[in-house]
């Protein structure tokens, strides 16, 4: 009998990394009620090629010492999350948080801090530097007043992932991994990046 997935109130699910495109049994059906993408803007002014400065940076310890702290357990409650797993990735130290709902276990969320460190700056470079050849989608945009950008070299938001990257301070970004199995977000993912993105700033806000 499959299970349909409901997340309360918030929209997020997370990425498996770029190359795994798996749909399963299970419904992921979150109320995604934020922007996308396509509507989002960036504010020129930063370094890396046109990267936006960050106007009011954040503490990024959580990220590395124990990221699987950055989503606190209210937030995983409402988000119908379990708790996090520590991963090791390219990335370095990462956490995956799978949604209590989906019996099937394909929707999941993916933080880690970017080993790049020039933040988005330098993100923004590699994507001057030739990247514009090789990302099939980079768009810009804001998540609770940080700048991000919507960037992948493989284009599998119709699959259900999608990578968000934020810029935390000018030198550190986060990469926020979406993967949703089943439901409207297989088709439309990165909606729940940014909300997973909202939440954990808010987390590091709050220090």
């Amino acid at each position: 009998m499959n299970r349909r997935l409901v997340l309360p109130g918030l929209a997020l699910a997370a990425l498996a990394l770029a190359g795994c495109s798996t749909t399963t049994g299970g419904t992921a059906n979150p109320a995604a009620t934020s922007g996308t993408p396509d509507s989002a803007t960036s504010t020129a002014g930063g370094g890396g090629d046109g990267a936006p400065k960050v106007s009011s940076p954040l503490d990024p310890a959580k990220l590395k010492s124990g990221p699987c702290s950055v989503l606190s357990s209210s937030q995983r409650s409402t988000l119908g999350l379990e708790d996090g797993t520590p991963r090791t990735s390219a990335a370095g130290a990462t956490c995956a948080w799978i949604y209590t709902a989906d019996e099937t276990r394909s929707s999941r969320i993916d933080i880690a801090a970017d080993p790049n460190t020039d933040g988005l700056a330098g993100i923004y470079d590699l994507y001057a530097k030739g990247g514009k050849d090789q990302y099939e989608y980079w768009e810009p945009a804001d998540v609770s007043g940080y700048p991000a950008v919507y960037a992948a070299t493989k284009d599998f938001r119709a699959q259900g992932q999608c990578k968000l990257l934020v810029g935390v301070t000018d030198t550190q970004a986060v990469q926020v991994f979406t993967q949703i199995g089943n439901g409207p977000g297989a088709t439309q993912p990165c909606p729940y990046a940014e909300k997973a993105a909202e939440a954990m700033i808010q987390t590091l806000k709050e220090g």
